[in-house]
This record gives structure tokens, sequence and C-alpha cells, in this order.
């Protein structure tokens, strides 16, 4: 048997559920929180700004601590901890004045973090890596080598919210520096306390739009807002994760699993897949990114440059390109400064680029033989390099086009954090090595083979020539002079061939076409902050769902159900029944 309801009654059914549905949408989150989650390539060596050099470290860090500048949305430096600044008449000078904001337990932000820092890092006690990246600063080489004292660097904080570097010499590329990890501050009331342990979770403060919640190794590192940042009002993203993923292919399977929002790299060998299905999603673009070989000079017969280029000239760069990668890794490298680079001439190359093969073959041949190589005792060696799919399939291809020439080879693979540390401590023949520059400037890239970049010049390289050269460079006023004089310093490196060139790779990122305001750029710098998360593929929501909930979240609950009892629309709705 049916059963009528009544006009009076439906009256009252529609509005007991109108008004229900309108206030559990008031009750409910305006938004859900937001979280990316970043493929991020290698487990971090540390977090202390002071004791790293990788870029998937900055990426981490520099979420966390704002420089005087800092990276703006497209990679290029915008101020952060500083709202103004004043350079001398003669640029040897430079004033900020300190924006007020504070650390993340609400402690002022002031100059003498900042003379802190940069007096840590230079400090030779705390043997940073990186620390030959200041030596612009004035006194920063004497200091770091502890022929000053550090009190004399020359940094200095004449009040709370000031802050002043004095340079050696002018350096117009002083704000993309100052954007750099090595120029982050750190509390100086945590660190000297709580000493290298600064950095464990529950510890580490941050003056940036993020804080460390927690580092669980090999795993992930977890950072959530940093709700004291001075402009969290203008941060989206709630927590940012990211994940140590050295092997492209697993990252992938994460990633289309919906486990990463972004990866820093997409397997060359998924190309055609990728291509097919996200393309959007796949990423390719240049990069200010050099790849060579760096040979360890203190060992024989690596000191011997007959030998060096014997190897270097033997590599055929083109078939490791087409025939290896198809093409999508990067340009073969000829030289060691990538395209791009400014402020120097580029027309530098080794002098065997535009010879065949066969001749570069043949002349290898014959450079081994002088050196006292041959069939009856081939040169022998290891060939290192970090345990990704690139880096294995360019070493095995490197290793048929030694044997080639009658060199036997030996690859030893080993995981990022690894490599890293054989490389600092001279404990290789021959190594996997590059550098991405940290500003684009071509002394970023030449600085590494100064002989007074001890840490960092892998290769031990050590010229009287070059080094006169970048002195001069650095002293020279005249933005073309001294364009030219780096661009004979690099000539000079090609010439004396501490490394081998071999690649100019493409930066290949996996961003998720929900992720908003991600900008691809050349420094390969792209922070949370300036990112957001749109809507993520999955079933449709209608009105009575995400839509109707976030009308009544916006203010608008009673406006949003009056649209139920429209005069009108119920007049006419009620006269036909």
């Amino acid at each position: 048997m049916v059963e009528f309801i009544s006009r009076r009654n439906l009256v009252r059914i529609v509005f007991t559920f109108a008004l229900s549905i309108a206030v559990a949408g008031a009750l409910m989150p305006a938004e859900a929180a937001k979280t990316l989650r970043r493929g991020n390539l290698a487990e971090p060596y540390s977090l202390d700004p002071h004791k790293t050099t990788g870029v998937h470290e900055a990426n981490i860090i520099g979420e966390m601590l704002l420089g005087l500048y800092t990276d703006g949305v497209d990679g290029k430096p915008v101020l952060g901890a500083a709202e103004s600044v004043e350079m001398s008449d003669d640029g040897l000078k430079w004033t900020f004045t300190l924006r007020a904001h504070v650390w993340s337990d609400g402690t002022p932000v002031t100059g003498d973090d900042f003379v802190f820092s940069f007096r840590r890092i230079l400090d030779p006690k705390t043997a940073a890596e990186y620390a030959p990246v200041l030596y612009p600063i004035k006194s920063a080489f004497k200091v770091a080598t502890g022929k000053l004292p550090v009190e004399v660097l020359g940094v200095s904080a004449p009040a709370r919210d000031r802050f002043v570097i004095e340079l050696e010499n002018p350096a117009p590329y002083l704000p993309e520096l100052l954007a750099h990890q090595t120029a982050l501050p750190v509390p100086k009331h945590v660190v000297e306390k709580a000493g290298d342990d600064w950095t464990r979770a529950g510890s580490m403060l941050a003056n940036g739009p993020y804080v460390l919640a927690e580092w669980r190794p090999h795993d992930q590192v977890r950072l959530k807002k940093n709700s004291r940042f001075y402009d969290a009002q203008n941060v989206k993203i709630d927590e940012v994760i990211f994940y140590p993923i050295d092997d492209d292919l697993a990252a992938l399977k994460r990633y289309r699993a919906g486990e990463l929002d972004i990866n820093e790299r997409w397997p060359l060998a998924m190309h055609g897949w990728l291509a097919n299905n996200v393309p959007n999603e796949a990423r390719r673009s240049t990069a200010l990114w050099s790849q060579y070989l760096s040979f360890n000079s203190r060992r024989k017969p690596f000191d011997d440059l007959r030998v060096r280029k014997a190897l270097a000239m033997s590599i055929d760069r083109k078939a490791v390109m087409k025939d290896v990668f198809q093409g999508l890794y990067g340009e073969e490298a000829f030289a060691i400064l990538p395209p791009g680079t400014a402020n120097v001439e580029l027309a530098a190359k080794v002098e065997w680029a535009g010879w065949s093969m066969d001749k570069r073959r043949a002349e290898a041949k014959r450079l081994l033989a002088a050196a006292g190589f041959g069939p009856n005792m081939p040169l022998q060696f290891a060939y290192n390099f970090s345990s990704n799919p690139d880096n294995r399939r360019a070493a095995v291809a490197l290793q048929a086009m030694w044997n080639q020439i009658g060199v036997s080879v030996n690859l030893v693979a080993t995981e990022s954090k690894v490599h890293q540390n054989l490389m600092q401590a001279r404990d290789f023949d021959v190594a996997q090595d590059g550098w991405v520059l940290d500003y684009n400037d071509a002394k970023n890239h030449l600085y590494l083979f100064q002989s007074t970049t001890v840490e960092m010049n892998y290769a031990s390289y050590n010229s009287p020539l070059f080094d006169a050269l970048l002195d001069r460079a650095d002293r020279e006023p005249d933005d073309q002079a001294r364009a030219k004089l780096l661009g004979q310093a690099h000539a000079q490196l090609l010439k004396d061939l501490p490394v081998a060139p071999a690649a100019y790779p493409y930066q290949r990122q996996l961003v998720k076409g929900h992720v908003l305001n991600w900008i691809s750029n050349p420094r390969r710098v792209n922070r949370t902050r300036w990112v957001d998360i749109g809507d993520r593929p999955g079933p449709d929501t209608g009105a009575s769902g995400a839509s109707a909930r976030t009308q009544a979240a916006d203010g608008g609950v009673w406006q949003w159900l009056a649209s139920w009892f429209d005069r009108e629309a119920w007049q006419k709705w009620w006269n036909s029944q």
C-alpha cells in the first residue's frame, strides 16, 4: 500500500534535510591539509647547510632556511630574510636591512645570526667542503685556511636588523650566491647549545616556510608548514615529504600509483610510455649542468696528460647520446662550461672536437704507447660512478670504448652518498663527476679547479696559469675584459684536461597536472613555498559533495540554504501539485 505525504510534511522534510547538509558543510574544514610528495634522488648526508654539497640536500634545506636572498618561483633570486639592500658605489659593500621575522621557536632572527653563520662555515674547524664558494667575501680565504681569525671576516651586524658584507672584489652575481645553501643562516642560540645535533627533528629551527617534522633515514624527510614564517598566509602546501629514491623505475611506479606528485628524474627506458600517456607531465628542459669525468692526478698514471687525453678523446660522445640514450639524455660536450653560462667567452673546445673517431682512437693509442702502455702492458683502472640507471648505462658504454684502445676498466657502482665520500677522500682512479651552477656566472664553475679550492677540487688540479687568470678576472672591473679572461681560463682547463667533458644533461622532471606554479628553470630550483595543489584526479563530485561543502564553508551557508527556498520556484512547484 502506498502512503502519500502531505505538502506540509514534505516541506518539513526538505527543510530539515537542507539544514542538515548546510550545518554539516559549515562544520567541515574549509579545505583538507595539502601534502606535496617529492621524489628526491638520494639520501641526504646532512641537513646542516654548512656540511652539505648536493642538490638533493639543498632541495630540502632551502625549504626551511631563508637566506638574505631566496629562490623565486622561477628560480631567480628575490629578497628573503632581507627586506632591502644598499650597495656602495664601488660594489664592495652590501648593507642589508633584515625584515622583522623569527625562528620557529619565536626567537627573533638578527644580524648576529648571519654573522655567526658566515663565520661558522668559513671556520677551519667546521671543515666545510663548500666554503670556497664564499671566497668573494673579504678575508674569507685567509680565514678558511687558518691564516686569520674568524673575527676579521668581512661580515658585521651594526644593529639587530642590519647585516653588512664586504667583498674582496665586485661580485654582480652576489644575489644568486646569497640564495645558495652556504649562505643560509643557522640559529645561533640553538647551534651553540646543541652542537651537531641541532639538525635533529624537534631541535632544528627554521626561519623559512617549513620546519623539520621527521627524518627517517633512507625512507623520507617530512617537513611541516612553519606557522611563524613571516609569509605563512601565502604558503599553500601544509606538508612536504621528500623521498630519497635513486631508482628511476621504482620512482615512476610510485608516481603512477599516486604516491609521488613530483620526481626529479624520469627513466629514459620509459620515454615511449610517458610520451603516449602523460606527455605534459614528463618534462625535459636544458639546465646549467655539465657532466665530466674526473681524473685523480694524485695517482699515477693520471698525473700524465697523455693518459688523460687518450681516455678523454676515445669516448664517442655522439654514440653515447644517440645510441645509448636515444637522444633523450642531453647534448654531447667538448667543453666544461655548459651553454648559457653567463659572463664568459664560450668559444673554447677540446682540440680534437672535430676529429673523426678513427683519428681519435689512433691518436689515443699513440699517446698511451708514449706513456708506456700497450698490448704487453695494458692500462688498467677502476671507474667509479653512482648507481642510477643512467650512469650505469653510460659506464658500460665507456668501458667498451676504452677497451677499443686496449684499456681494461673495472666498473665500481655505489650509492650517491658513498660515491661522494670516495670523491672527497680522493679514493678513486677515474670517476663520474659534474656540476650544476649555483649562480649563473662562469666563476662558479671554474673556481672548482683553483688550487685554493682544496676540498671540492676532486681532480686535484693545480695550474699557476689557470689560477692567475681567475685572479685577474676577479680584479677586472670591465665586464667584457673579465669575460675574456674567464674564457682564457676555460681554454687552459681544456688544454690540461684534469677532467674529461662528457655531456650537458637535460633535466627530466615528472610533475603531476594538479601541481600548480611549478616552473622548470635552468638552475633546477623549485621551492614548495610557491607551489599549490589543485584537484587531484578522482571521482566526480556533485552539488551535495565537495562543491556544496566549499560553498557552505566559504561563508555563504545561509545564502546557499536560501537557494533551496526561492519563493518563485517554490510557488510554481506548489501550484503544480
